[in-house]
């Protein structure tokens, strides 16, 4: 039997970014002791200026997975060394964990499902469907 895999939400278009390999680092407030694979979900809400470059993404439910390799406390020389990893040029923000991903893998067909704050385990039926899923 899979084991359970956990979810995490993740605003449109930077999860579209993270299945592109171009943000390698997801921020977080908080830390996590979980390593392994994740899988993607998109929130209803989006950041619709960031978004204008990609048209219609899709939101509401599950996109892809990653493979959460680490999660870093951030401090001023380590953002500053790694911002382009995060597609972000604001300023070091106190209290902040990088999230380390890898190996994005893309969904063919998004599945809709709602999502939760912090990690989450999809409902029963999400899972069966991401199980069947087809990733490219």
């Amino acid at each position: 039997m899979t084991p359970n895999i956990p979810a995490l939400s993740i605003r449109q278009p930077w999860a579209e970014l993270i299945l592109l390999g171009r943000k390698t680092i997801e921020l977080r407030t908080w830390s996590t002791n979980y390593r392994g694979q994740l899988w993607i979900h998109t929130g209803l809400q989006s950041d619709p200026n960031a978004e204008q470059e990609f048209g219609h993404l899709f939101k509401g439910g599950y996109v892809g997975s990653v493979i959460l390799e680490s999660v870093i406390p951030l401090h001023r020389d380590r953002w500053q060394a790694w911002q382009a990893r995060h597609l972000d040029h604001g300023p070091y923000q106190p209290g902040v964990y990088a999230w380390i991903l890898s190996n994005p893998r893309r969904l063919v067909t998004p599945i809709p499902g709602p999502g939760q704050p912090g990690l989450f385990y999809p409902p029963q039926d999400s899972v069966a469907n991401l199980r069947e899923a087809s990733l490219d």
